[in-house]
Formats: structure tokens, C-alpha cells, sequence
């Protein structure tokens, strides 16, 4: 009978306690899709599922076959045997069971193997998230990662056999795991034959189903992932090209590019990269395609080499040496001898770069070039530097007019919920303190402040002297131009009014030609008086004798005040004096 479907498998983890063997994984359930049927992670020769324990805590993958292998059993054998005493970082814990989870098909039990759970994204998705976000640094540190890993396998004597970007795991720490183990080898399987070849391109094209197993077998997989992952941080848009827009699934590099390098645009693309060591990179990848198997060197050889750096060290070419060490992503094992040099070398990259900046900054005063200075200076680098110390005065004074700016910053952001003549005029005087004509970000805000600041002040000034009951009312007028009306409190709202009711009354007084009869002046300012209004008035005192005097001769004439009034109604006014 034929091996299992996957939907065989699917069908029977709808229930784990038919499914499987062990207690452990009966009282586990099973990951679910959208249409509630158990979500497969599918592979070339096997399908994945997500389990959980019944204490709904600790995942685990369930990894079932979907094709036939007598030897199987016996590999993973020697391969869980070798790791028991070897604890690999970039590897997961697995057991292989055999005879441990039943098809629906046929109701007969198969072999499985149980992994810890990778919680993280493939390879391919990572990269394509990191390549549109633009992320250079990530796929740099990636590469850089990937070197250690495959060196990790090198030095424990370990070959994947099928490294590709499905097989590959990125953890939410950005470290990267291996799942997949049909094809490893380990020492004790070396010279059997492999069953399975992998997955093009990864894989050299001498890779056939007579190979035989070696620990070199990743090497040339291994330097197609390091190539594709540095050429894709010297420019991710490369994704786009080759990778999102025509819809490939695989990273970078396609079966036709290594056959014809000629006419490999990818190829062409990588080579004219700024980075050169990209472009080495990958002449040398495209080179390895052509030869044996065999002679194709460790990824370490090719990428992590030294000698080009202590070169350009030994010829104080800092900056080179720091650009080179700067593509491999790391230096953790350069040799200890390199290692002071190296930080030397950091060391003035960044002190020529940091000078570089400072430099670039423009002589005038404003915020913006203020806070580059304080934001440039870098005390650790360019104290005790002869050039460096002549410019310390300049960072002082900027420092110190950041300083009134944060102030200022700190002031806006507090008047934000309620402005008062307070709060304002600390605005007006703290901007104040900035040099005349200094650019700065909150100048018409400031403007503003200024604007209420002065329109307090005057109107305080209008309502201390009493001199002006219309100046009282331009005061406040242009209070209410700055829009802070709402600063006024009651007591002082209610003198406005008094101001405003006032204004016109004392406006008719002041209109009264002083060269007039005296018969006539006094009628005028009769016709426009009001006591009730005008009490305790300092700026109408000037018209009060007068007034007083035409009450009292009203009182002895026998005109009377109340006949005076209406004799010098308002709508007499403009129709010429009674005698």
C-alpha cells in the first residue's frame, strides 16, 4: 500500500486521541486554521503542525512524513546519538518516533518526529520584510550571524545536507535556527548515500542522488545564502527586482543565473555594488558553480579572512579597514594581535567622521544649527584635540541658548491647557534672553506670547492711571486681538464695562470747544453728563465744576436738573445752542 497522504494525517489530528500513541501528545491539541482544520507547515518530503500541552503553555511541532524511506529510522538514530553530547545554538531538540501517530487513510501507525517548537518566521520571510522596510543593518547582521552558525556546524564536524530558506528559522531575537534533518550528516553516516538532494538553487549541481554524504556537503549552499544575504544588505531594492515583483519563491538567485552568468542580470547587478567584497563574493559563488563539488571551501575560508584587514591596518588606512570589517558584520574572531588595532581603527573613523560633521555645520546662530553642535560635540573623542579645544567656546554658548530653548519648549508645553499673564510674560521674557534675530522653531509662538504680554501690561498701565477711560478700552481691545480675553478676572471685566459705557459719554465732554460761550458750554455738558456714570470718574473731574455749576444755577433759576435734561436732550444735538 502507498505511503499516507498529508490530508490523511490532517484528518486524523482533528482528534489526537485517535491519533496518536503517546498520552502526552492525546491530551495535547493541535493548531487550527480559519476553517478550524489543523494548520500544515508543508515541506518537499514532510508536513509540519503546531502542538500544544494540555497545559496550553508548552508548543511543540509534530513533523510527519509524506514519503516512504526504509533508512530513515536508522539515521535519525545516529544522528539524535551523536547530538546527546553536543549542544548546537543553532539547532532544536528533536525525537524520532517510530510507529507513533495513525493515517486516516489506512488506520495504520507511521513514524513522526517531535521538535521544539521554533517560535518565529522562515528565512524568506524575514528577509523580504527586512529587504521592503530597507533594513540594512539587519540583513548585514544576518550574514554575520549566518557565518557563526555555519561555523558552528563546521566545528562540530555537522552538515544540514538541505540548507535553503524554508529550513532555515528566525527567532524574535534575531537568532537563526535549523528545523529539518532528513539530509544531516553525521560522522558516523559519512560515505552512505544521500536521500535526499536538497533544493535548487541552493544546492551545487554536482548534488545528485549518488552523492554521498560528507560533513563539506553544505558548502556551497551555505555560500549562496551568505551571498544572497550581502548583496541584498548592500541593496535591498534587489528584492523588489528579482524577488517580490516577478513573484519568485526562493532568495535571490535562480538555476539560469548560475548556468549563464553572462546573461544574469542579478549577477551584473551584484557586481557593480559600492560594497566590493559583495562583488567578490559573488564572482567567487558563481565560479564555485563550475567545479567539483569537492572543491568548494568552507563559507568560513571565503568569509572570514583577516588578511585583507590587518593589510590596511598596517597602512593606518582606517577608514578601509573599518568599511571591510564593517561588511563581514563582526569581529568577535578576528585574531587577538588584530583586536587593539581594530579598535583603533573604529576609533578614528568615528572621531574623522565626527569632526566631519561638526565641521559641516554653518557659522550662524540659530536653534537648528545649535543643536547640532551640542548634538555633534563628542567629549570622548575631541577633548585634548588642539583643533577640537578652539571650538569648545562656540559648543559652550550653544549649549546655553539650547538650554533657555528647552526652557522655553518646557513653558509652551505647560501654557498648552491654560494661558495666564503669568505664563505669558515668562514666555516673553524667557525668549527674551536669545540674541536678537535668532531663528529659532517657537518664534511665532513667542510672537504671540510677547503680543499678550504686551497687551497685559498696557492694560494693567490704563487701569492704574484712570486717566483715559478709552484707553481702558483699547487696552482691552487689543487683549482681545491676542485672544487671551479670557485672562481677565471678574473685578477687572466689570471696570472694562464700566469703561465701555464711559468712553462715549466722556468722548461728547471732550468734543466741547473750550472758546465757547460759557452759557452754551455749560448746556452742552449738561445735555451729555451723567452722574450715575460718571462718580468717582477721575478723568471727567475736569467737567465736574462745571456741572455742578449748572445744577445750582438750574436750582435757583427754577429751571430745575430734570428740565435742564430735556432741554439738552440728545435730540437737540446737531440742531444748533438755545439762548
Amino acid at each position: 500500500m502507498s505511503w499516507p497522504l498529508a490530508s490523511h494525517f490532517s484528518a486524523i489530528l482533528q482528534n489526537p486521541r485517535a491519533a496518536f500513541r503517546d498520552a502526552r501528545l492525546q491530551a495535547a491539541s493541535i493548531e487550527k486554521n480559519e476553517l478550524r482544520q489543523p494548520r500544515p507547515w508543508a515541506g518537499a518530503f514532510a508536513v509540519v503542525y503546531k502542538g500544544i500541552d494540555a497545559n496550553g503553555r508548552d508548543p511543540f511541532a509534530v513533523r510527519v512524513f509524506t514519503t516512504e524511506s526504509p533508512e530513515r529510522r536508522e539515521r535519525y538514530e545516529h544522528i539524535s546519538t551523536y547530538l546527546q553530547s553536543r549542544k548546537l545554538n543553532c539547532l532544536v531538540d528533536f525525537e524520532y518516533r517510530d510507529n507513533s501517530i495513525r493515517s486516516a487513510g489506512d488506520g495504520k501507525w507511521y513514524p513522526l518526529i517531535i521538535m521544539e517548537w521554533v517560535q518565529g518566521e522562515t528565512l524568506f520571510n524575514w528577509v523580504r520584510e527586512r529587504c521592503l522596510a530597507g533594513d540594512r543593518r539587519a540583513l548585514g547582521d544576518a550574514a554575520g550571524r549566518w557565518v557563526e552558525l555555519v561555523k558552528e556546524l563546521a566545528e562540530a564536524s555537522l552538515a544540514h545536507g538541505d540548507l535553503q530558506h524554508a529550513n532555515v528559522m528566525v527567532t524574535h531575537t534575531g537568532e537563526l535556527k535549523l528545523v529539518d534533518y532528513d539530509c544531516m550528516c553525521v560522522p558516523s553516516l559519512v560515505g552512505r548515500r544521500n536521500l535526499e538532494v536538497g533544493v535548487e538553487p541552493y544546492q551545487h549541481p554536482d548534488r545528485n542522488e549518488s552523492t554521498l554524504l560528507s560533513t563539506d556537503l553544505d558548502n556551497f549552499s551555505a555560500l549562496s545564502i551568505y551571498v544572497a544575504l550581502r548583496g541584498l544588505a548592500a541593496e535591498p531594492r534587489l528584492w523588489q527586482k528579482y524577488v517580490e515583483q516577478p513573484g519568485y519563491d526562493k532568495l535571490l538567485f535562480r538555476l539560469q543565473d548560475f548556468q549563464d552568468r553572462g546573461r544574469s542580470p542579478v549577477y551584473q547587478d551584484l557586481m557593480r555594488q559600492r560594497d566590493r567584497e559583495v562583488g567578490r563574493l559573488t564572482d567567487k559563488l558563481f565560479e564555485l558553480w563550475h567545479v567539483r563539488m569537492e572543491q568548494v571551501p568552507p563559507l568560513s575560508l571565503l568569509a572570514n579572512s583577516y588578511d585583507k584587514v590587518e593589510q590596511l591596518l598596517l597602512q593606518h588606512q582606517w577608514q578601509a579597514a573599518v568599511d571591510l570589517l564593517n561588511r563581514r558584520g563582526q569581529f568577535r574572531d578576528a585574531p587577538e594581535r588584530l583586536k587593539p588595532l581594530i579598535r583603533h581603527a573604529y576609533e578614528q573613523v568615528c572621531r574623522t567622521k565626527a569632526w566631519q560633521s561638526f565641521l559641516e555645520i554653518p557659522n550662524e546662530t540659530s536653534e537648528e544649527n545649535d543643536r547640532r553642535l551640542v548634538d555633534t560635540w563628542n567629549e570622548q573623542l575631541f577633548a585634548g584635540d588642539e583643533t577640537a579645544e578652539r571650538q569648545r567656546h562656540r559648543v559652550s554658548e550653544a549649549r546655553k541658548r539650547v538650554e533657555q530653548l528647552d526652557r522655553l519648549y518646557h513653558l509652551i508645553q505647560e501654557s498648552s491647557g491654560l494661558i495666564t499673564a503669568e505664563g505669558e510674560r515668562s514666555i516673553a521674557e524667557t525668549a527674551g534672553r536669545l540674541p536678537r534675530g535668532y531663528k529659532y522653531s517657537l518664534a511665532a509662538r513667542v510672537e504671540i506670547a510677547q503680543r499678550r504680554a504686551s497687551a497685559v501690561e498696557r492694560l494693567d498701565a490704563a487701569l492704574k492711571s484712570s486717566m483715559s477711560e478709552a484707553g481702558i478700552v483699547a487696552a482691552y481691545r487689543a487683549l482681545v486681538d491676542a485672544k487671551c480675553e479670557r485672562m481677565v478676572n471678574p473685578a477687572t471685566r466689570a471696570r472694562i464695562e464700566l469703561a465701555e459705557r464711559r468712553a462715549p459719554v466722556l468722548k461728547n465732554l471732550h468734543a466741547i470747544p473750550d472758546d465757547m460761550s460759557q452759557k452754551k458750554r455749560l448746556k452742552k455738558i449738561a445735555a451729555v453728563w451723567d452722574e450715575d456714570l460718571l462718580a468717582n470718574c477721575r478723568e471727567a473731574d475736569r467737567w465736574r465744576a462745571d456741572y455742578e455749576e449748572t445744577t445750582g444755577e438750574k436750582e435757583t433759576s427754577g429751571w430745575g436738573l430734570k428740565g435742564l435734561k430735556v432741554f439738552g436732550s440728545k435730540e437737540e444735538e446737531g440742531t444748533g445752542d438755545r439762548d
